[in-house]
């Protein structure tokens, strides 16, 4: 889950759909559910009030407050996520690192590089020390390097 303040944002894949819940004295009220967002190989991620994630094989952003739709994007498979200086970081599927904006008015590409050969590239990619480190479901781990010279 994806926790703000006292709210909480829920996915799961198989048509199941979202939800955020709220944490009140009676317990979990439901703020709202949908299923505009089914999470089935990794989770969303949360910039500015905005989740961004992949519905099944569809990239897309909805509101957290509102669970609408702001965007989706095709083509890049089942893939993963993670966010960055207002940056999407994603590998898709089929082992493509994309470089987005985290933006909810547009889905904006700044850059696309295949950098696994294969499918299965699930897992989340992760920055640390100006390197993105993508690995497959296959095991194959590469280490891209994107310093600031």
């Amino acid at each position: 889950p994806i926790v703000q303040g006292d709210r909480l944002f829920v996915s799961t894949g198989y048509e199941t759909g979202c939800a955020v819940l709220q944490l009140s004295n009676r317990g979990l009220d439901v703020v709202w559910e949908n299923r505009e967002m089914h999470n089935k190989m990794s989770t969303c991620v949360l910039v500015e009030g905005h989740l961004y994630g992949f519905d099944e094989s569809t990239l897309k952003c909805i509101d957290f407050r509102t669970g609408e739709e702001r965007w989706s994007q095709r083509g890049l498979g089942m893939g993963a996520l993670m966010a960055a200086d207002g940056k999407l970081i994603v590998i898709s599927g089929e082992g493509d690192l994309v470089i987005a904006d985290a933006s909810p008015h547009a889905y904006h590409q700044r850059a696309r590089a295949k950098v696994i050969d294969g499918h299965d590239c699930w897992i989340v990619p992760v920055l640390a020390g100006g390197k993105i480190y993508c690995r497959s479901g296959g095991g194959q781990l590469v280490c891209i390097d994107v310093q600031r010279q």
